[in-house]
């Protein structure tokens, strides 16, 4: 396969992960009698007992997992970043649930919007990726929409500021990451299985499971583990094709996608300032975009 092959490849794994991450808030809303840690729970384990059942009936994956741990020794900087990647996105999750939990949802918002510009900052940054003249003005229009829109919310949002630099180390430890994606996705939600046990015997235990309580809430349940992973899987095999400098301006569909249905299906209320922040950042998108397309041609 040709490098622009490989690339085009890239961009519609990559596209099609954050598509279905943006659609995902209606799977998540149809769960809204469910605890949000419950859910991430279930996200969890299901997520685990689907990629485990996705590697086990392919002879060269399942081979390749006992290989890789039967090399510990070897494979131990693997382990490392597939651990690091492991706790970063699980932190990520945890951050997003207790922002909404905790009525933080517009700075759990930014922080969807700052995670593009942290993740090509850590790529210049960790990976010296080259950042081309297209793409350094549209990180800036990006930037000045985030500013605007920081300057709105008038504070510094900790919150946002956590969600994007977890977002943005799991990007990198996947750039990093050489073993195949379904083994080290299986491996990557093996290491945060025992958070998701003992937080479920808990609920069970104290009888406040909603899983098993309605059979269209816990088919969803089991459903949201499959959702968890198709689009990790997808972003792993694009972060493999494209730089990390692309993957960000990517990221920007998904709290677009958000964006939109919180108007026309949550019945959100946007202000001025937001529509101002968000315009910039389609500017910075479609700059983004022009640079790349004459780049290849």
């Amino acid at each position: 396969m040709t490098s622009w092959n490989q690339e085009k490849t890239g961009y519609l794994y990559t596209a099609s992960a954050y598509l279905l991450w943006g659609f995902l808030a209606l799977y998540w809303n149809a769960l809204n009698a469910v605890s949000s840690l419950e859910i991430l729970a279930h996200r969890m384990l299901w997520g685990f007992i689907f990629i485990s059942i996705l590697v086990f009936i392919q002879a060269k994956k399942r081979s390749a997992l006992f290989s890789l741990i039967s090399e510990f020794k070897v494979n131990t900087l693997q382990f490392l970043y597939i651990f690091i990647a492991s706790m970063a996105i699980s932190l990520n999750w945890l951050l997003f649930i207790w922002a909404v939990n905790f009525h933080h949802i517009m700075e759990a918002s930014l922080g969807l919007y700052i995670t593009p510009i942290v993740s090509m900052i850590l790529s210049v940054i960790i990976l010296k990726e080259h950042v081309k003249k297209g793409t350094l003005i549209s990180m800036l229009i990006a930037f000045v929409g985030v500013l605007i829109i920081t300057y709105d919310f008038g504070k510094i949002p900790w919150i946002a500021f956590s969600l994007a630099f977890t977002s943005g180390i799991y990007s990198i430890m996947k750039k990093y990451i050489t073993v195949d994606a379904l083994v080290g996705m299986c491996i990557e939600t093996f290491m945060i299985i025992p958070f998701s046990l003992i937080y479920l015997l808990f609920l069970q235990r104290s009888n406040k499971m909603y899983f098993g309580s309605n059979l269209e809430v816990t088919i969803l349940l089991i459903g949201s583990g499959i959702l968890t992973i198709l689009p990790l899987l997808w972003f792993t095999e694009g972060s493999k094709r494209i730089s990390l400098t692309t993957i960000g301006f990517f990221q920007y569909i998904t709290p677009s996608i958000t964006f939109l249905l919180g108007i026309l299906v949550f019945d959100n209320s946007i202000s001025w300032i937001n529509w101002l922040s968000f315009s910039f950042i389609w500017i910075s998108i479609f700059i983004f975009t022009s640079s790349n397309y004459k780049n290849q041609k």
